[in-house]
């Protein structure tokens, strides 16, 4: 997950996604950012990311980072999260909590990166496929995007 954040904040930093001139954060500014931002999100019972381990292993480190790069990690830990509370709460027989994770897959991951049109197609074609019972995308989504990520 590290080299593809790493490729996908220098793509950011590159087109000057946010603004003309892109603006820098060093790694208190970007933990910072992380946490407020974070903390707008909802996350799935048992599946809230720790979030200091989420800053080091994303930020920029000694370097500096686009603002707002901390926006696509986010989103990226929030769709691993309710994609495995979705897997957890099948196994479980919690229908209540499957139900409400197959509700943010089909109405809230779609939305996120509006400049990833492909991001957004596999986010539809994944709660479109879970919705009929078949977890594989989210299972691909898993297990290339978020095996660094440590939840509480």
């Amino acid at each position: 997950m590290e080299r593809k954040l790493t490729a996908l904040l220098v793509v950011l930093a590159l087109a000057g996604c946010a603004t003309p001139q892109p603006q820098f954060v060093d790694q208190g500014q970007y933990t910072k950012a992380l946490r407020d931002s974070a903390s707008k999100l909802t996350w799935p019972d048992g599946r809230t990311p720790d979030l200091d381990v989420l800053a080091e292993k994303s930020g920029p480190g000694p370097d500096k980072a686009p603002a707002g790069s901390e926006r696509v990690v986010l989103e990226m830990t929030n769709a691993c999260a309710w994609y495995l509370g979705w897997e957890d709460a099948r196994e479980r027989g919690d229908q209540a909590a499957e139900g409400k994770a197959l509700r943010v897959m089909d109405e809230v991951l779609p939305k996120f990166s509006p400049e990833d049109p492909d991001g957004q197609r596999y986010a539809r074609e994944t709660a479109a496929k879970a919705k009929a019972g078949n977890g594989s995308m989210a299972t691909d989504y898993v297990a290339n995007n978020c095996e660094s990520v440590v939840w509480k």
